[in-house]
């Protein structure tokens, strides 16, 4: 009988082997999907309705990078949470600035933080 105890000692073992095989299988096979949703999530940003993407500046605020009759600007603009959809949606709230608009507004960082 004391081979047989043993034997069935073994078979919980053989049996949480068995397992755990199973269970770093399946976790290889889930690796690929979790390392590219870390992707999606890393590179990923909020897309406008147009498919910009979206650079959060805080307190629903966000600036895009947009095309307009051949031309890139820059939008600068707040959004706000419609009541009914739950959604977010772009206000009247912004400013679009070209390319060379953009240029100067670097251009003067420095000195408006200076003023700050």
């Amino acid at each position: 009988m004391s081979s047989s105890s043993s034997s069935e000692d073994e078979l919980p073992k053989k049996v949480k082997e068995h397992e755990k095989k199973n269970k770093r299988k399946s976790e290889a096979v889930d690796e690929p999907e979790q390392k590219k949703a870390k992707k999606e999530e890393a590179t990923g940003r909020l897309k406008d309705s147009d498919g910009n993407e979206m650079f959060e500046i805080g307190n629903l605020r966000y600036a895009t990078v947009s095309k307009f009759k051949g031309k890139e600007y820059v939008n600068i603009r707040e959004y706000y949470i419609d009541k009914e959809t739950q959604k977010m949606q772009p206000s009247r709230k912004g400013i679009s600035l070209s390319k060379a608009q953009w240029a100067n507004l670097k251009d003067l960082i420095p000195e408006i933080d200076k003023k700050l």
